[in-house]
């Protein structure tokens, strides 16, 4: 197998390893912000229990910080996959199946991003235990 040398420019057209024609896209950036929405207020609660904020922290305070890095992180993620199935449905002449998952995955992984800002932002201004 020859590897690629140190001049070839990066294949950045694939999502998590797949075609952006790939039917998985189509469910994939969903799954993503499940596992976000299970794993932030899972952690939430788990920290809380084990190292709760001192209440003049408010909303500035280690929980909250992780859990913002975690979800801009995600959002990051989101954003890149949506751009690059959009782009990659606009170069799949032809193939109007794998033109069509790309494009609609382009707007689920949107979507994912949006909610996770949605569900997120909250964090900004709230105090996590309560």
């Amino acid at each position: 197998m020859p590897t690629p040398s140190a001049s070839a420019p990066l294949d950045y057209s694939r999502v998590a390893g797949l075609a952006p024609g790939h039917p998985w896209q189509l469910g994939l950036g969903l799954v993503a912000w499940s596992v976000w929405f299970v794993v932030v207020y899972g952690g939430l609660s788990v920290g809380c229990v084990v190292a709760e904020p001192m209440p003049e922290h408010r909303q500035f305070n280690a929980i909250n910080g992780t859990l913002l890095l975690v979800s801009l992180a995600l959002v990051l993620w989101l954003a890149h996959a949506s751009r690059t199935c959009a782009r990659a449905a606009r170069r799949m002449p032809g193939d109007e199946t794998a033109q069509f998952i790309a494009h609609a995955a382009a707007w689920l992984y949107a979507v994912a991003a949006v909610a996770t800002v949605f569900v997120g932002a909250p964090m900004l201004a709230l105090w996590p235990c309560v």
